[in-house]
């Protein structure tokens, strides 16, 4: 694609790769970085095992294209959460207890009343865990949770986050790194086209030659079965580019008239 500057995501989960839940958070993550002109070029799903959790951050890592990379989930106060330590191993950093979540994690163990049901306000071993973090992390505080968010800086103007799976969480860390860390970029232009009952296969050729013609425009078709419909998407940074290509389509192709 020869694009810069873009973005991956790698979701940490046994609930995603064995389906009990689903995710979500790429769908809506990928969404906004296209928006700002940070777009996804991969994503990676693993579960909750270290030497698989390590492999994808450093495989990510040493990708330079990928100047944003998220990682989102595991995160909190149990054992199979288990992210904080790979990326200290990934990374080659120290983990260190960080007094400063502590002390975040016991207010707001008071502002929920936490502190009252529990008969304490002592961090117990799982809050503790929360707070263990790499020692070049730098925080990006929860509002919404305990877990805190964290930036990494990978130098040459690239860096790496990690966010909590719980939506709410990763969504409200998500808009304090937009306005810090997500400025520059500029969103592609999109194009559509609608098709009614109009095959993909009539379009094989004139896609194909389109991808040749302009290597700067990105060019899908996906149908919609509920619908019956097609739609032939065309991106990318230049409107003009975009715009040729559409036109193109409607030039070549006269079997078929869009809608829209």
């Amino acid at each position: 694609m020869g694009r810069v500057p873009q973005s991956s995501i790698i979701v940490v989960g046994n609930e995603i790769l064995r389906g009990f839940t689903v995710d979500t958070n790429s769908n809506w993550l990928a969404g906004r970085l296209f928006h700002v002109g940070y777009p996804v070029r991969l994503m990676t799903t693993t579960g909750d095992v270290d030497a698989d959790i390590v492999g994808a951050i450093r495989d990510h890592v040493a990708r330079p294209e990928l100047t944003r990379i998220f990682v989102c989930g595991g995160l909190g106060p149990t054992p199979d959460d288990r992210t904080y330590v790979a990326l200290a191993r990934a990374l080659n950093q120290r983990l260190v207890y960080r007094r400063d979540v502590g002390a975040q994690m016991q207010n707001l163990m008071f502002i929920l009343n936490l502190a009252a049901r529990r008969g304490t306000a002592e961090l117990n071993a799982g809050n503790r865990k929360m707070a263990m973090l790499p020692e070049g992390a730098n925080l990006i505080r929860n509002g919404a949770g305990m877990a805190p968010g964290l930036a990494f800086d990978l130098d040459q103007g690239r860096y790496l986050f990690a966010l909590p799976g719980v939506p709410h969480e990763l969504r409200s860390i998500y808009e304090d790194i937009e306005i810090r860390y997500l400025s520059g970029g500029q969103a592609d232009v999109v194009r559509e086209l609608h098709y009614r009952l109009a095959p993909e296969s009539m379009f094989h050729d004139v896609m194909q030659a389109l991808e040749q013609e302009y290597p700067d425009v990105s060019l899908g078709s996906y149908p919609q079965t509920e619908t019956r419909q097609l739609i032939l998407r065309a991106s990318g940074p230049n409107a003009e580019r975009v715009d040729a290509v559409i036109t193109a389509i409607r030039d070549r192709v006269k079997q078929y008239d869009p809608v829209a």
